[in-house]
């Protein structure tokens, strides 16, 4: 799993300094990516984290049921990729913060297959997705690799771009 953190705080701010932080966590991660929740438990409707990814990471083709996610891109490049039933690319979007000529927000808001490939040695972005998490209810796409077949993922990354 990601290295996650919870402030328990009623007001957040994020400065650079946390940025920074949360981009060394993410490069000390085993799964190259770390967290910052925003709300205050699992059981709150809003999840709201700010996620840091460090290239390299994999994050399995998955899919939510009954759930909306959206991705507001703050630092470093991003390629949000989408699938069908059979693992074929249906969509291909690329995020960058706002001012680089991309997509710098999305929303997504069906069950539609994706994941995430950053693009740049780190890539910070916020997250909202509906809650309560449960763990493990993320359906993971059975054609894609596991997260430790990495000459699998080796070869599945570079069908992505």
């Amino acid at each position: 799993m990601s290295v996650t953190f919870f402030t328990g705080q009623d007001i957040i701010e994020i400065d650079q300094a946390q940025l920074e932080e949360l981009k060394r966590a993410a490069a000390a991660s085993p799964l190259k990516r770390a967290r910052l929740c925003l709300h205050q438990s699992h059981d709150d409707k809003v999840q709201e984290m700010v996620i840091a990814f460090h290239r390299g990471t994999y994050n399995r083709p998955h899919r939510h049921r009954n759930k909306t996610e959206s991705f507001h891109a703050i630092e470093g490049d991003l390629l949000i990729v989408f699938f069908d039933d059979r693992g074929q690319v249906t969509r291909r979007i690329k995020m960058s913060p706002y001012g680089n000529g991309q997509t710098f927000l999305y929303r997504l808001s069906s069950s539609l297959w994706h994941t995430v490939v950053p693009l740049s040695e780190f890539v910070i972005i916020h997250e909202t997705t509906t809650g309560p998490f449960v763990q493990d209810t993320s359906e993971f796409a059975p054609w894609a690799p596991l997260e430790d077949e990495t000459e699998k993922v080796q070869k599945f990354f570079a069908t992505l771009s």
